[in-house]
């Protein structure tokens, strides 16, 4: 009986993709062909995008959805659905404009500076030019923090006034919503400038010696981002999202539900209080305590709110609030503990209530939230917190788009046209905030999906797509939602590539290439257990409180000396309903829902909270190691002593028995305490290794997988691998080794090498019988024969394939873009010949560097596909005299068009650049 691994090899797999098709009211035969040849690239499942619907939920929507769904049970395939008309996720299908009741609110606040004392100075009761507004409480801030403002109120007036010409109506702006909105303000400053301040509803208030910012606070339903959207933290206003978009799906399709329907997926939903700006390095400026921000706001909200801060009156509790505007270290409690309710409520009211209602109806809830500039812990187009936000889904979900991955670009930050992206957040914490989630929730039994290949623009191949791809496995991701196949005409600018692209992709050929290896590995991956060493703690908690060094940093530290973590968040010491932790009494570690880890890592932060600390402490006396980056916590945002100040300073006694250490030394702290998983013999830090436990049937012994990457893209590497056992001691890591893109196995001793881009799959302990035709090896003859060509080259567009044009000679390899097909993207054919003047064995053909896939045949037999490099092809063995070398490279459209998410990224060369030889 074959092992689980040589099964997957063999062809027998599961299904771990998902890719968007946009539906924007095709024909039929469009939808059948694209169906087709989703199918036909070993994809069985399919995401529809409903936001580019015209009639989305409407009765054009149920034909097409139906028709969707009778082809998909011809072919075999499943459905995912997009669960909103519009993006982000919260339009609620244009539902809210019928309900104004759910629509958003948000608490905001008008600022007056006073130097006291003073008495009886009065200010509109609401903001004049805010119908909406209602008046909440008042309070001061001075340096020294809260101070309360003695109030009253006094009704308007109503002045008679001489009869007055009517204002002119403010000209129709049509669908301009700024336009209206600009309208909207011009008429009521006119109306405004008609007032006097008696006939408006006036709050008195006084002020103490000193200056005083006083805090006016109040709700309103006005915000400028997504104005139509739901309240997150508004269970009945979330409510209006099922209302309109889950329950109608159930009505009309409700039979395929967990049948044909899989379920639902929600496409970067947020609290969408503000449309967010940028703070000084390019990152979301939507973190509490930003002094003009609108907060999210319910009156659950302020219920729970006041609870949690347990003031003592009304002044008490509007002082705490005036704190969410400022980022002084006495506000570490309040805003902490806003955040913490808001962000609980945004998993109640939104998440959980989906998942739940989508479980109740036998369907999956999935999706993914704005991750980037520091979004998954901010508010704005951010969710708050992301292991609350995705709490109630069935995978883990996150996203890569637009240039966001750069092979061999690590750090530092990129520019992507419109502003800069943190290149080590998705190189080293991005993905494992996925897979995390995905390790630490029950419902998510392993799952993690990635959106993936979006918007990058036409100078993504399948080189890059690849790359991409090991980049998310090597991570623990199992689940990919490729980004996306298009209806549209080509050339469709909406965030290319795209996949078929009516047949003007030239590399779409190759495609299921890609995807067959995705789901090799995915199955692989899936339904075991993951090895992280450390967990290192998540960021969020700290942020809202103060400073705090951003967790990618300690990610990037680790990971660049192969040691496997996951990032955990502090909720895990302090809600013991959603997470059982265990620790073990010998030093070796603890648990977290039964995820093991060896150490606690804490990034650099001012603050934590009082049940980490305590679990800090528990770890520490029984022996397992905590390693605080660069300073231990000083403060705690919460418990007795933060109850008075906003801050509880933390004796430094309490982190005794805890481990300091520079960040560039934290790796080296592991390693010297004996802690990590997989070791190289030499620095390898573009080496990448995911240790797992593959699943396994009743009574059998599961593998151990070692999957391995190298993330250079021009520099191979080369390294001993050891590994540590159950005893604790480090061994040589021996085994077989797959290559599950291209084919092929070999015997593994231990010594790994990788060609830039490559990949492999080592099973330990595992033997096997390896064939010459089965792998790619050394051949027998010491000398390499280097062909020279001329060759012969010949040019076919995506469309005319496989009719090409005149051949053009060329006497040496060089880009074709340059001269020889200038402007052209497509498929390249180069036909050679060269001559052996003895008998070989085992050869292997060796193309050198190729711009991007090549297919090569050697006298007419074909040698198989290379999407990536290394671009080595076994060929067997090969009689003395002559031989017909064909290859077949297809480059990328961006050749022959631009487009503007290609324009930050140079355009690569087109062809063989070799060199090209035998071995």
């Amino acid at each position: 009986m074959p092992t689980r691994s040589e099964a997957v090899m063999n062809g027998t797999y599961d299904n771990h993709l998902l890719p968007f098709l946009w539906m924007k009211g095709e024909d039929r035969a469009t939808i059948t062909v694209y169906l087709e040849k989703i199918a036909a690239a070993d994809i069985h499942e399919v995401c529809l995008e409903s936001r580019t619907h015209p009639d989305f939920c409407g009765d054009g929507w149920w034909r097409d959805l139906r028709f969707v769904i009778d082809e998909c049970k011809r072919l075999g395939m499943k459905i995912w659905i997009l669960d909103d008309a519009h993006f982000p996720t919260g339009y609620a299908n244009g539902q809210v404009k019928e309900h104004p009741e759910r629509a958003k609110v948000v608490l905001t606040h008008r600022t007056y500076d006073v130097a006291g004392p003073a008495r009886g100075l009065s200010v509109p009761l609401n903001d004049p030019l805010d119908p909406t507004s209602q008046f909440v409480g008042i309070a001061g801030l001075t340096d020294d923090g809260p101070v309360a403002i003695d109030y009253r109120v006094v009704p308007a007036r109503p002045i008679e006034r001489a009869e007055e010409g009517t204002p002119a109506a403010a000209e129709a702006a049509g669908g301009n919503a700024t336009a209206q909105g600009m309208n909207a303000m011009f008429a009521a400053l006119a109306q405004l400038n008609k007032t006097a301040p008696a006939e408006l509803d006036r709050l008195v208030f006084d002020v103490p010696a000193g200056t005083t910012k006083v805090y006016v606070l109040s709700t309103s339903k006005r915000t400028d981002y997504n104005p139509d959207y739901i309240n997150m933290v508004d269970k009945e206003s979330c409510d209006t999202l099922i209302e309109a978009i889950y329950e109608p799906h159930w009505e009309h399709v409700g039979d395929e539900f967990g049948k044909t329907i899989l379920g639902f997926f929600s496409d970067e939903p947020g609290f969408a209080n503000e449309k967010s700006g940028k703070d000084a390095d390019g990152g979301s400026d939507s973190l509490i305590g930003k002094a003009t921000m609108p907060l999210p706001w319910s009156a659950e909200l302020e219920r729970r709110l006041r609870a949690r801060l347990d003031c003592a009156d009304d002044t008490a509790f509007w002082g705490a609030l005036a704190q969410l505007w400022d980022r002084a270290e006495t506000g570490a409690r309040a805003r902490h503990a806003y955040m913490d309710v808001a962000t609980e409520l945004y998993r109640e009211c939104f998440d959980e209530n989906i998942g739940s209602w989508c479980r109740a109806h036998g369907v999956m809830h999935i999706g993914h939230v704005i991750e980037d500039k520091g979004a998954h812990e901010r508010l704005g187009s951010g969710a708050g917190h992301f292991f609350r936000a995705i709490g109630g889904q069935d995978m883990a979900g996150v996203d890569i788009v637009i240039n966001q991955l750069v092979p061999g670009v690590d750090d530092g930050y990129h520019s992507y046209g419109r502003g800069l992206w943190d290149m080590a957040f998705f190189n080293y914490m991005l993905p494992k905030m996925g897979s995390s989630a995905a390790h630490l929730d029950p419902k998510k039994q392993g799952r993690c999906m990635a959106e993936v290949f979006g918007a990058f623009g036409w100078h993504e191949g399948l080189r890059e797509m690849k790359w991409i791809a090991d980049h998310f496995l090597v991570r623990g991701v199992n689940y990919f939602v490729p980004h996306a196949f298009s209806m549209d005409a080509f050339p469709d600018g909406d965030c290319p590539p795209h996949f078929y692209a009516h047949g003007n992709n030239p590399q779409f050929r190759h495609f299921g290439h890609l995807m067959t290896y995705l789901n090799r590995m995915a199955t692989l991956l899936s339904g075991g257990t993951a090895h992280p060493v450390a967990a290192v703690l998540y960021d969020a908690d700290a942020a809202w409180a103060g400073r705090a060094q951003p967790a990618q940093r300690a990610c990037r530290a680790l990971t660049r000396a192969q040691i496997d973590f996951d990032i955990v968040p502090e909720e895990a010491f302090a809600d013991a309903g959603r997470y059982a932790l265990d620790v073990c009494p010998d030093g070796h570690g603890f648990s977290i829902n039964g995820q093991r880890y060896r150490c606690l890592v804490i990034p650099a932060r001012a603050f934590v909270g009082a049940a980490t600390l305590a679990f800090c402490q528990r770890l520490v006396a029984a022996g397992v190691t905590v390693v605080a980056v660069d300073e231990l916590p000083r403060c705690a945002y919460d418990g007795d002593g933060a109850r008075d100040t906003g801050a509880a300073a933390i004796d430094p006694a309490a982190w005794a028995g805890a481990d300091v250490v520079a960040l560039d030394a934290l790796a080296a702290a592991v390693r010297d305490a004996c802690l990590d998983d997989v070791r190289g013999a030499a620095d390898v830090p573009w080496l990448r290794v995911y240790h797992y436990t593959g699943a396994a049937a009743a009574g059998e012994a599961p593998e151990e997988y070692y999957f391995c990457v190298n993330e250079h893209p021009r520099a191979a590497l080369a390294t001993e691998l050891s590994v540590r056992g159950a005893d604790g001691e480090l061994a040589s890591l021996t085994g077989v080794r797959h290559d599950v893109l291209n084919g092929g196995s070999t015997s593994f001793d231990g010594t790994l090498a990788l060609a830039p881009y490559e990949s492999c799959l080592i099973v330990a302990g595992a033997t096997a019988d390896v064939s010459a035709a089965d792998a790619v090896a050394p051949g027998t003859a010491p000398d390499t024969l280097g062909i020279a060509g001329p060759w012969h080259v010949a040019h076919a567009s995506a469309r005319a394939y496989p009719a090409f044009g005149t051949e053009q000679q060329l006497d040496e390899l060089a880009d074709l873009d340059q001269e020889a097909f200038p402007g052209c993207a497509g498929t390249f054919r180069y036909r050679t010949t060269f001559t052996l003047a003895a008998d070989r064995t085992q050869v292997t053909l060796d193309l050198g560097d190729v711009y991007e896939t090549a297919e090569a045949r050697v006298d007419g037999a074909a040698l198989g596909v290379r999407i990536a490099p290394p671009y080595t092809f076994a060929v067997g063995d090969l009689p003395a005299g002559e031989h017909e070398l064909v290859v077949e490279v297809i480059n990328t459209v961006d050749h022959q068009m631009c487009d503007y998410f290609s324009m930050s990224e140079p355009t690569e060369p087109t062809g063989i650049l070799g060199p090209v030889t035998l071995r």
